[in-house]
């Protein structure tokens, strides 16, 4: 995830290590779903667009990353309201992560910071 991590420096955090579990950021920018990182673990980080619905909270969609040596595997994913994986191991999205990426970054999320 280039964008977050590109997001995160802007924010003044090198590393997901530097953020306190239960630190979150959220950027908003017209027109699309609000964008959430949230340090949710030791070495998991939540990165999720999101919207309300009947007061709930709508991932569209959340990947929860395990992060360790630099490296950003996908253990979860989440996108309401049917689709759940989870995998230890790492999830296969097919790209998808470097393709939300590359979106986030077109739709002006990381110029938002």
């Amino acid at each position: 995830m280039k964008a977050i991590i590109e997001i995160l420096g802007k924010l003044g955090i090198d590393s997901v290590a530097d953020m306190d579990i239960n630190e979150y950021h959220t950027i908003e920018v017209d027109g699309f779903n609000d964008l959430t990182v949230e340090k949710i673990g030791e070495n998991r980080l939540s990165v999720k667009s999101h919207y309300v619905q009947r007061g709930d909270v709508m991932s569209d969609p959340e990947i929860v990353y395990r992060v360790e040596d630099g490296e950003w595997t996908p253990v979860r994913y989440t996108q309401h309201p049917r689709i759940h994986q989870h995998d230890e191991g790492g999830l296969d999205l097919d790209g998808f992560p470097s393709d939300w990426s590359d979106n986030l970054r077109a739709q002006g999320f990381v110029e938002a910071v």
